[in-house]
């Protein structure tokens, strides 16, 4: 049995039904912006400690929403020009 064998198992009966298939929806969006901020941080840990690098994530992750807002921001404005 692969290591990820029961997810995909799980993930398949969950495409079988509407409710599952919004599950899905909303978990892909999660991990996309998951990926967003790994790419941003790299593979390791910057940092020694818990502590520390749970406050890195967090500013990683207020960088990301920042960008996040500004390009809605300059989408709306040329939009609306």
């Amino acid at each position: 049995m692969g290591d990820d064998e029961r997810l995909q198992k799980k993930l398949r009966t969950l495409q079988q039904t509407r409710t599952g298939r919004q599950v899905l929806r909303d978990r892909v969006a999660v991990e996309h912006r998951l990926a967003h901020l790994a790419n941003r941080q790299g593979p390791k840990a910057r940092y020694r400690g818990t502590r520390r690098n749970v406050f890195d994530l967090r500013r990683l992750s207020a960088v990301q929403n920042l960008e996040t807002l500004a390009r809605y921001q300059r989408e709306n404005t040329r939009a609306a020009a």
